[in-house]
Formats: structure tokens, C-alpha cells, sequence
């Protein structure tokens, strides 16, 4: 019985410091009170989404010094996906923002709760927090190969500052709809935001003398939504839907020719959702966003487009001189 109780101990021990987590920064911040704030704070904050794991059961941020949206969005993505952290002892720099400080590449491992799962396994989190150590936005980031392309390997006319910024924010505007963050997702939307989706209309071609189609004709036609339309059908797919889970790749940077605070992302979006009731839907295309940029730290989209993913398509064909939007 005492060596029943005594392997029962180990193991209960072993698990709960298999859960424990460490963050620490390696070099970008120079405020040691804020430094020990944020390592103690990001510690327990890994810590917990690992007994949570663990234990299978909801995250438990009481203890954790986090705002409001952050822990709202934090629980909307463990209630579609669960996931622990991989490392035990993480170390990274701390990155400046429009609006506070960044850490990025911590790795996790993605828990699915079924096996309607249809993302990577292997991720990266990303955590906010603003000069007073408070965390102000957890999220999955885009892999980290596109991640050093952009910032470093660009030709692009974007400088690095804005390119990091801007991917900030693209990780963010994905996050939202995994979040199912409709308050968000409004409040990035400028007023007058223009949205235009595609669908491509197939035809057939003349028939050969045997009575066989020679070729099939595609053609791209588009429709148009404004914010409210677009925001309303949003709302009604987020209370349809159980999960969506949507990914990002092959982002490229674009600034306006004349207008220095407007840039366009265009990038390949992957979809996949599924409804209460069971059904599943994907899709697979491009998104071409154009940001307004001219207050820093709250920008703007003021356009939104999707194109389905055609046979030998790499990329969509807007750009941001496709739109006007004047000088204030």
C-alpha cells in the first residue's frame, strides 16, 4: 500500500511540474520592474493553458493579469481548439509595437478536441502587453518561415517597422474570426468599407467533331457588401458555426504609390468550419485587404476582397492603386 501511494505521489508530482512553465526575456526590455512583471505574469499564463490541457477543463485566468478582450478572445480560441506549450523554459527577445510589446515564438502543440482538426499540429503563440504588463492579446501566429520572409527577404517598398506592424495586425484580423470576435472584426472595418467576393463561372467551350468539350471557359464575377451587410452575415455564421478555423500564407506587402499611410496585404486563406449540426464546409483563396495606416495604432481596412484558388492561380490581381482613397 505505501508503495502504491508513494508511485501515485511521483506521478501526481511529475505531472504537475510537466505542467509548469517558464517564460524569461533574452534582451529588448530595459524596465526591470516591468521585465520580472511580465516574465512572472507570461509564466503563469503558460502554465495554466497547460494544467487546462492537461485536466481537459476551461482555462482559469483569475490569476492572471490580463484585459478583458484578451481573455475573451483567449477563451472563444480554447473553445474551438485546445493546445499546450511545448517547451518548459522559454526564452525570447521582447519586440516593440504601434501600441505596446510583443513576444513571439513560443511553441505550442495544437490538442484537438475531435478529429475535425484540420490545421497544422505544430504552432507559435504570440502574446501582447502593454507598458504596464498587462496582457493585451494572446494568439496563434503565422508560421514562422513566412514570418522571416516578409520581415527580411521582401522587395517590397514596405520598411521592416511597418512590415512587422502590418503582420501584427494581419495575425490579429485572423485571430478574430477563429475567435469568432465579431466586436473586433467591427471595429476594424472603417465605416465605409468596401467588400467584394468572387465566384468563378464556368462554361464550355465549343465542341470538337467527336462531341467533346475542348476546353472550359472561367470567368471571375464579382458582388459587393458594404460594412453592416457584411458584419450582419458574419454574425449569423458565428452563431451557426461550432468552429472556423482559418489560416494564412504566401502574404505580400504592398504600399500605395500615392498615398504614403495606405498599404495592401494580399495573401492565400484557407477556411475551414463546421456548423452544430455537423455539416462542414472549406474553401481556398485570396484575400486582398487594404489598411489605412494613418493613425498608427488603431489603422483601418478600408477594402476586403476574396477570389476562389483557380488550377495554376498564385495570387489574386488587386493591387492598391485598384482603389481610391483620399488624402486626409
Amino acid at each position: 500500500m505505501k508503495r502504491y501511494i508513494l508511485l501515485l505521489y511521483v506521478v501526481l508530482v511529475s505531472s504537475l511540474m510537466s505542467a509548469q512553465v517558464t517564460f524569461q526575456f533574452s534582451d529588448g526590455i530595459y524596465n526591470e520592474s516591468l521585465k520580472v512583471n511580465v516574465e512572472r505574469n507570461v509564466s503563469s499564463l503558460l502554465s495554466e493553458i497547460n494544467k487546462a490541457e492537461a485536466n481537459h477543463r476551461q482555462l482559469n485566468l483569475t490569476n492572471i493579469d490580463i484585459d478583458d478582450m484578451a481573455a475573451s478572445g483567449l477563451k472563444s480560441l480554447w473553445t474551438n481548439i485546445h493546445f499546450r506549450c511545448e517547451w518548459n523554459k522559454n526564452v525570447q527577445p521582447c519586440l516593440k509595437d504601434f501600441t505596446g510589446y510583443e513576444i513571439r515564438q513560443i511553441p505550442v502543440e495544437m490538442k484537438p478536441i475531435d478529429n475535425t482538426y484540420k490545421g497544422e499540429i505544430h504552432k507559435e503563440l504570440t502574446i501582447s502587453f502593454n507598458k504596464k504588463g498587462v496582457i493585451t492579446g494572446v494568439r496563434t501566429a503565422i508560421d514562422n518561415n513566412s514570418y522571416v520572409v516578409l520581415l527580411h527577404g521582401s522587395n517590397s517598398n514596405v520598411d521592416l517597422r511597418m512590415r512587422r506592424e502590418i503582420l501584427n495586425f494581419v495575425e490579429n484580423f485572423r485571430s478574430y474570426y477563429v475567435e469568432k470576435n465579431i466586436n473586433a472584426l467591427q471595429e476594424i472595418f472603417s465605416d465605409d468599407a468596401l467588400i467584394i467576393t468572387g465566384r468563378v463561372i464556368r462554361t464550355l467551350g465549343k465542341n470538337n467533331i467527336d462531341g467533346v468539350s475542348q476546353k472550359v471557359n472561367e470567368k471571375v464575377m464579382y458582388s459587393k457588401q458594404n460594412k453592416q451587410q457584411y458584419i450582419n452575415n458574419l454574425r449569423s455564421l458565428f452563431k451557426g458555426n461550432e468552429f472556423i478555423n482559418v489560416d494564412f500564407s504566401d502574404i505580400e506587402l504592398m504600399r500605395h504609390g500615392s498615398n504614403p499611410n495606405i498599404y495592401g496585404v494580399r495573401l492565400r486563406q484557407k477556411w475551414n468550419s463546421q456548423q452544430y449540426n455537423g455539416r462542414q464546409y472549406s474553401d481556398d483563396g485570396y484575400v486582398f485587404l487594404l489598411w489605412d495606416f494613418q493613425d498608427e495604432g488603431s489603422p483601418k481596412i478600408h477594402v476586403r476582397t476574396w477570389t476562389p484558388k483557380r488550377a495554376n492561380q498564385t495570387k489574386d490581381d488587386f493591387s492598391p492603386e485598384d482603389f481610391f482613397i483620399p488624402n486626409n
